[in-house]
């Protein structure tokens, strides 16, 4: 990645616009547009930072006057521009452009921004473009890159870093950053030897501080955390936040040759990216063919396809549960007491699972459960619900009695709270789990509707049984 990135955390600059800064900057970019001043649009854009100028064109202006906006920038301005903003933007700025002049702007961007913008395409769109551009070492890069599974190691990397032989010196390595290109990654300079293979890496500071003539193989650091190029990017984040003061580490490949590096800005996008898509599966909402912007911004019916998985599984669960309770309609009538208690009893039962659910799908990502502990976490997590079942069972218990006086009422209702806290807690963390072992399913769609359902009928069945068969004391 190229530094700015970095230093700015590419979608935020070193100070973050204020809400009247961004309404200024976008009621000069609207009047420019109107009077058709490119001139002074230009000046405009050379005084602002690019990603301010993204955040407006993103957030302030109407798709067509973006679209119109990114026709004046500098083509370093577009590059930087187009790697912040969200993907429908970037599909039609540069639909609005040339196709050459797509290239030259893609050409200028890191190689993985480049490909993520390329792999989002039309194929024939991307086509055109790479056409356009002069077949040399970026472009063959490029298709290469497009290649890689796009949520892998691979996929993620980019190939703008700085090697060099481990046989040369501080000096020759300085000259090699000093000839580095805008966009490459210069932190870091990455020792291999005659096959390109991974040997040692050395930082910037230490070639900055040191004499030119010192042999690099006096310095380096010979043990390297890199990472393989079909680890999946939600793994690479773990390894990331395992060694958290890297801006980046290597990627290569299972001889150990050098294939890119993963920088510290792509690992920000991928644990947002995974942190939203965990949330959304959460709630039941699949996002294989949106990203989360569509679920407000975008076409209706593709948000109904994305929430429908779920909610059909839901209804049919709560369909399930209803002809439980028309089954036990003459206890329903009678013991009205007792039915009225059972909204009460699902939600705590559904929230203690969805609780242990929640809490076991982060821990799995992290790889803070795993199979070594994973009886010793369900046992944690049981006698957690046995504390707060026991808590909450004490209250009920009490405050019903004190209403009904009835102490078999305030007995079953005490019972059912404890038994069911310390089940679901339990299925809370065994679900996600079994899923993710035996099946190798991302555990974070298995949340909450099926828990929340899962109790409701397991609740109704149980608790409805148990109120017949002592209806009597019930009433």
């Amino acid at each position: 990645m190229s530094s700015p990135s970095l230093q700015q955390l590419k979608h935020g600059s070193s100070q973050t616009m204020s809400t009247v800064a961004v309404s200024s900057l976008a009621d000069k970019i609207r009047r420019y547009l109107n009077q058709k001043n490119p001139s002074a649009l230009r000046r405009l854009f050379s005084r602002h930072n690019f990603a301010d100028i993204a955040d407006v064109m993103e957030n302030s202006l109407s798709r067509e006057q973006a679209m119109a906006c990114f026709q004046y920038l500098n083509v370093g301005q577009a590059a930087q521009v187009l790697a912040s903003v969200n993907e429908d933007l970037q599909h039609s700025c540069l639909s609005s452009l040339p196709t050459v002049m797509g290239s030259q702007i893609l050409r200028m961007m890191p190689t993985d921004d480049a490909v993520d913008i390329l792999q989002e395409m039309d194929t024939a769109e991307s086509q055109r473009i790479l056409e356009e551009m002069p077949f040399d070492t970026d472009t063959r890069t490029l298709h290469h890159l497009m290649m890689e599974e796009p949520d892998s190691a691979a996929g993620i990397m980019s190939t703008d870093y700085i090697s060099v032989s481990v046989e040369a010196t501080v000096g020759e390595a300085m000259g090699m950053v000093r000839r580095a290109e805008e966009k490459d990654f210069i932190y870091y300079c990455y020792l291999v030897d005659s096959e390109d293979r991974l040997v040692g890496v050395v930082s910037l500071k230490q070639l900055i501080l040191l004499d030119e003539t010192v042999p690099l193989s006096r310095i380096a650091q010979f043990d390297v955390k890199s990472l393989l190029v079909n680890y999946d990017q939600e793994l690479v984040a773990n390894v990331f936040r395992k060694y958290y003061n890297l801006l980046a580490m290597p990627v290569v490949d299972p001889d150990n040759t050098m294939r890119g590096i993963v920088t510290l800005d792509d690992i920000i996008d991928v644990i947002e990216e995974e942190t939203s898509e965990d949330i959304y599966k959460a709630s039941g909402i699949t996002l294989e063919e949106m990203d989360e912007r569509g679920l407000l911004i975008g076409p209706e019916f593709r948000a109904f396809k994305a929430r429908f998985p779920w909610l059909s599984i839901t209804m049919g669960g709560q369909f399930l549960a209803s002809t439980i309770i028309a089954h036990f309609s003459h206890t329903v009538a009678t013991a009205v007491v007792a039915i009225s208690f059972m909204p009460l009893l699902t939600g705590l039962s559904g929230n203690m699972g969805t609780q242990s659910e929640t809490i076991t799908v982060r821990g799995l990502a992290l790889e803070i459960i795993t199979d070594n502990n994973i009886t010793s976490m369900l046992l944690r997590e049981t006698r957690v619900a046995l504390i707060t079942g026991s808590f909450f069972a004490t209250c009920v218990g009490i405050l019903s009695y004190i209403i009904y006086h009835k102490w078999q009422l305030s007995l079953l209702l005490a019972a059912w709270i404890v038994i069911s806290q310390c089940t679901f807690a339990f299925l809370g963390m065994l679900i996600p789990y079994g899923f993710k072992r035996l099946f190798k399913v991302d555990p974070a769609g298995m949340g909450g509707p099926f828990i929340t359902t899962l109790s409701d009928i397991l609740t109704f069945l149980v608790y409805l049984s148990v109120v017949s068969l002592f209806l009597r004391e019930m009433i």
